[in-house]
């Protein structure tokens, strides 16, 4: 009798209709293809790891690993699935920076009648895999298995060897490992910003934060760099509307083409601010930014730049009230001022060129408020009272974000309350252990220090 596996037919007579692109990103992430691939250049890729399952923009698999037959070199970058080879084009991935880390194009089938050669936006080829002629089973067995993963989608990892470890702790030792994990991330954070409150002063350190916090992900990089180049000390000498123009302007966000095409109101708000920034911009050219600096794509409208630039320009006016709530350990006060920044034309528009949103929403939401209360306010209190930063992660809540769950799924941490899971103290501390373990560990976790770090603090001396 053959040693081959022969899965069970199913009882149904019709054939599985053919996957959707979710359902081939399940098919990705369970590893169903054979370990090496081949690619449609004629290479053979090793898939050590498929990456982590990215369910926002961007690609849909980061930090995965290949090897390329016949060299020992680990490639690691993204992958992006999709269901047929033009999609790629099709979607203006071409033409993103986004996608310029991809390593691998898999598609369930190839172009029909023609060669699709998927680029960057750099011009370069991205190996392409067809991965319905690859499976390990025919799609019609596999797609039972797909099927939880495509109703309850997973964070983008498996069990770790640390769960192993971890699940043989008590509970209170398991959130013990974890908070120390946010402690030290916390300190960190404190630690750079120490620092550049040492070069720069208190009020210029916290103008700095907030405007990084303000980017982001995908813009922390230039509004930090805005706020360098006009510090708060100059704009606090400026109008209001001078603190627009100044901004915008340095940003590159002052259209200098005709704004004929614009509607009245953008027109109105953009010739008060010409008026200011044609007669300072001499000075400051040396500083501009570029829109090449700044991630427009991908981006929900009421988190573009132009909104988060009009939120700093205010924020200039109750900088002093920021510091003193601060100083008094006052997270509510500092929340509510934030809160109240208000700017009547931005809080109906999320672009100079677009339509009027459907309804005002203010520029700081709650959700991106609660988060300036983790990463800036708390960092900054334990510069000078670690103790109370500490009970104040510890009392608040934070929602898990991908990088988080990850460390979740692959710590399978159950042994933590639900309560204990929001945590702030604790989803920091998953970050932490994502950052220095599961994001540097390209190899499906065989390499990775984590588990017997965790076993050496267990071991008596």
């Amino acid at each position: 009798m053959s040693r081959d596996y022969r899965p069970p037919r199913s009882v149904r007579e019709t054939r599985a209709a053919a996957p959707t692109e979710l359902e081939v990103q399940a098919l990705w992430f369970e590893q169903f293809y054979r370990r090496e691939l081949s690619t449609d250049d004629g290479r053979v890729a090793e898939i050590i790891q498929p990456g982590f399952w990215n369910h926002a923009a961007g690609p849909d698999f980061s930090r995965a690993a290949i090897r390329w037959a016949g060299n020992t070199e680990t490639i690691v970058g993204d992958v992006e699935v999709h269901l047929r080879a033009d999609d790629w084009h099709l979607h203006g991935h071409h033409a993103d920076p986004a996608y310029d880390r991809a390593i691998l194009h898999v598609v369930w089938e190839e172009k029909k009648g023609a060669t699709f050669f998927p680029a960057t936006s750099a011009f370069r080829r991205v190996p392409q895999v067809v991965l319905s002629p690859q499976l390990v089973a025919p799609w019609e067995e596999l797609q039972p298995l797909c099927a939880d993963l495509v109703q309850h989608p997973l964070p983008g990892a498996v069990a770790g060897r640390c769960s192993a470890v971890l699940a043989g702790l008590p509970a209170a030792r398991v959130v013990e490992i974890v908070r120390t994990a946010g402690l030290f991330r916390l300190r960190h954070k404190a630690r750079r910003w120490h620092w550049r409150r040492a070069i720069a002063g208190a009020d210029q350190a916290l103008f700095e934060a907030l405007a990084e916090a303000l980017g982001f992900h995908a813009n922390q990089v230039p509004m930090r760099l805005v706020a360098q180049r006009l510090p708060y000390a100059l704009l606090r000498k400026l109008s209001p509307t001078a603190r627009l123009a100044h901004l915008f302007g340095l940003a590159g966000f002052l259209p200098e083409e005709s704004v004929a095409r614009l509607r009245a109101e953008p027109r109105g708000w953009l010739r008060e601010l010409w008026e200011i920034w044609w007669k300072a911009r001499g000075p400051l050219d040396y500083a501009l930014l570029g829109r090449g600096q700044w991630k427009l794509a991908g981006l929900r409208p009421l988190n573009r730049p132009e909104r988060r630039l009009a939120a700093l320009a205010q924020i200039v006016a109750v900088l002093p009230k920021l510091s003193a709530a601060l100083e008094r350990r006052d997270q509510d006060r500092f929340a509510d001022l934030l809160l109240a920044v208000r700017d009547e034309f931005w809080e109906k528009h999320a672009t100079l060129i677009g339509t009027e949103l459907a309804a005002p929403c203010r520029l700081l939401g709650e959700e991106r408020v609660h988060d300036i209360l983790i990463n800036v306010f708390w960092p900054l209190v334990s510069l000078d009272d670690p103790a109370a930063a500490e009970r104040g992660l510890t009392e608040m809540t934070a929602a898990p974000n991908s990088a988080s769950r990850i460390a979740t799924q692959r710590m399978l941490l159950a042994p933590l309350t639900a309560r204990q899971q929001r945590e702030a103290l604790v989803q920091q501390g998953l970050l932490q252990i994502y950052r220095d373990y599961c994001l540097t560990d390209c190899s499906q976790c065989e390499a990775c220090t984590f588990p017997e770090l965790v076993s050496s603090w267990e071991s008596p001396p």
